[in-house]
């Protein structure tokens, strides 16, 4: 795995590109020590030992006098070869690649792969136990240790499953370089095998000359999206998160979507069966049947990632129980001080794009949204933003509920769900996204928040620059200790009593 090293001739033709290859490689081989890789394995091991350790009690409690003392018994004794067990499966589970990037494998596929990894595990050990005349642990306990560590192993990938952790809920958008019959192949290929992951929004053929050329594409193959010279428009337009090359011999080609990648943040790889030797001697890895080889990778935080929305599951859930009553109470209250529901939800858009309803406790009168258009010459706020203080609209109960950030405690619903997290950037209404600048789309980059950088440090400002730049700024500069530190901050602006 990583960058692979440039042919010489293309390094010879282009020296400042070789350094830079060089430069990324080193930094991939820091990356591709993969700490989520590293966290799988050593849950998988700890899990694995803690199903041995689950069948020695069992066993001890079932078929033998005095459980606990032969409980003690029984790991003192064969702790050892039940930890060589441990070792031998997570061993065997990287031999068959089950900590690579996580893909979207059916259920009965992600089951077969662990019954392969735990048989292999198993025939070493019984090789092992027969060749150095070791009898112990008995057949029952052995049984039971892939009983129990099978049982945990699937019900923890289960929990990473529909907990979205490390992408297997979120396709990877695509972007194929090359109309020809190798493009076409590989998105039939993409499109047919949705397991993988990814969602292929496009090509670009190196013939695409004029935007005409976006006007429509092969209907059989995928839309063309427009001509090289726009790719970076297109790679943010269309949220792209990988582009893909199937055109053989075109070094310069190559050397241009690589320098633009590098600034937009993509993943770059090609299809070396096809790419005229460039690659020779490269390490090749494997999108499902077709080879590949990376020419850039943008580094994830994906430790982070996790913790963040492990965060974002236990705080929401907790929060919704715990307000459950405090929901309730709101509810009765909106609907005896107005008519018209509890609660307002609104079409939003979040991570890449993706539409999503917005929860969030009715504030204002029921036909707030048709008497907008007549309250647009008392907007405070600047170019595309909307928001009035005193705000006609606003129901007295709603001027409570803003005023202590009540009405946003239903969008804990949405972060329960992976749409929201509890720090981001605000998601934008479809009408304000069509109005961004291509730079301003970046903010959907990430999931959108209940709370941000904008909404703790300037919150009340009229400038709708200000508050892109801060969201842009989050972003680049993202990090856990940041979002804990927002946290805390939205405490006490909430506390300050300072919405409206």
């Amino acid at each position: 795995m990583g960058i692979p090293s440039l042919s010489y001739q293309a390094m010879k033709e282009h020296p400042e590109f070789a350094v830079s290859a060089v430069a990324e490689q080193k930094a991939m081989r820091w990356e591709s020590s993969g700490l989520p890789s590293i966290f799988l394995f050593i849950v998988d091991f700890v899990l694995v030992w803690a199903g041995a350790v689950l069948a020695l009690l069992f066993s001890s409690v079932t078929f033998q006098p005095s459980p606990t003392a032969r409980f003690t018994m029984a790991v003192s004794r064969h702790g050892a070869i039940l930890f060589l067990y441990s070792m031998l499966f997570v061993l065997s589970a990287s031999a068959w690649r089950l900590y690579g990037r996580a893909n979207r494998a059916e259920l009965l596929r992600q089951t077969l792969d662990l019954l392969k990894v735990f048989s292999s595990a198993a025939i070493v050990l019984a090789m092992f136990m027969y060749f150095s005349q070791n009898s112990n642990p008995s057949p029952v306990v052995l049984v039971g240790a892939f009983v129990f560590g099978f049982a945990l192993l699937f019900v923890w990938r289960g929990f990473l499953r529909i907990s979205g952790f490390n992408g297997l809920n979120e396709p990877r958008n695509v972007l194929i370089i090359g109309a020809g019959a190798a493009g076409q192949e590989l998105h039939r290929y993409l499109e047919n095998t949705p397991q993988l992951g990814y969602s292929v929004k496009g090509s670009i053929d190196r013939r695409s000359s004029s935007r005409d050329s976006a006007s429509g594409g092969s209907s059989f193959g995928p839309p063309a999206l427009g001509p090289i010279s726009e790719l970076d428009a297109i790679i943010r337009t269309h949220f792209i998160d990988e582009i893909l090359i199937t055109l053989p011999g075109v070094r310069d080609l190559v050397r241009e979507v690589v320098v633009q990648a590098r600034r937009s943040g993509t993943h770059v790889r090609v299809i070396p069966d096809l790419y005229d030797g460039l690659v020779v001697g490269a390490p090749i890895e494997s999108m499902g049947k077709f080879p590949v080889v990376t020419l850039h990778r943008r580094a994830v935080p994906e430790l982070q990632l996790m913790i963040k929305r492990t965060v974002d599951i236990v705080v929401s859930a907790f929060a919704l129980i715990v307000f459950a009553p405090v929901f309730a109470v709101i509810a009765i209250l909106i609907r005896l001080d107005s008519k018209g529901p509890v609660f307002y939800n609104s079409t939003r858009l979040g991570k890449k794009g993706k539409t999503f309803v917005c929860h969030k406790f009715r504030t204002m009168v029921a036909d707030a949204e048709q008497r907008k258009e007549s309250l647009h010459h008392l907007n405070e706020r600047q170019e595309i933003l909307f928001k009035i203080s005193d705000d006609p609209r606003v129901t007295n109960l709603g001027r409570f509920l803003r005023k202590w950030s009540f009405d946003e405690l239903p969008q804990l619903w949405n972060v329960l769900k992976g749409e929201m997290s509890l720090v981001g950037p605000r998601p934008p209404v479809p009408d304000e996204f069509q109005q961004y600048a291509l730079e301003d789309r970046r903010r959907l980059e990430v999931t959108p928040g209940l709370t941000g950088l904008w909404q703790v440090e300037s919150r009340h400002s009229a400038s709708f620059r200000e508050y892109i730049q801060l969201d842009l700024k989050y972003i680049d500069s993202w990090s856990i200790w940041l979002d804990f530190r927002l946290i805390l901050k939205t405490f006490y602006v909430v506390f300050a009593g300072t919405g409206r």
